[in-house]
């Protein structure tokens, strides 16, 4: 079954989700010739039963069987009750890690939508905050402009009374060295 994907990685990027690869750690060490033939789950080159050494099966585990047991039927196609259960256990292990895998997810996506929210609500009100200094600077450049206005006007009235006050003198003044002549 762990060749069905062949060596792509994808599929399985922690080592622990292989349910079936490295069933057999000892057999990987033996020749193909010298291998007997299978004879169900749980039986190894030294034979026993489920994985034990011993007449009747009730031993030790075998020092060749590392890591898991292999999978396979009998020969009618069925497994034994402690297959099942070993991978009901390993089942179980697996999904116990992806809902802690989740559980961190969603612990992350709601502390991301805080987050969110948190700039969401930081950004309105930097624009309520720019949108009042555009209101502001607009009055006050308005106010400058009138002033500055007023100012032109007025200092235009200064030249032109001025001007009108100049050139009446200099008329009155001429008038009367005209006169006095």
């Amino acid at each position: 079954m762990a060749n069905r994907f062949g060596a792509s990685s994808l599929h399985q990027r922690d080592p622990r989700s292989a349910l079936f690869e490295n069933y057999n750690a000892g057999a990987s060490s033996r020749n193909a010739s010298s291998s007997p033939a299978p004879r169900g789950y749980g039986y190894n080159a030294g034979g026993g039963v489920g994985g034990y050494s011993g007449g009747g099966g009730y031993g030790e585990r075998e020092d060749s069987v590392q890591g898991f047991r292999s999978a396979t039927p009998n020969s009618r196609g069925q497994y034994s009750d402690a297959v099942l259960n070993e991978l009901e256990s390993q089942n179980n292990d697996q999904v116990e890690g992806i809902m802690g895998k989740v559980r961190q997810l969603k612990s992350m996506t709601i502390a991301i939508g805080d987050e969110i929210r948190e700039s969401s609500a930081l950004a309105e009100k930097m624009n309520d905050n720019f949108e009042g200094a555009r209101v502001r600077i607009r009055g006050t450049m308005n106010r400058m402009l009138i002033m500055s206005q007023k100012t032109g006007s007025a200092k235009r009235k200064e030249r032109k009374v001025s001007r009108a006050d100049s050139g009446q003198k200099g008329r009155k003044e001429g008038r009367g060295k005209e006169r006095v002549q």
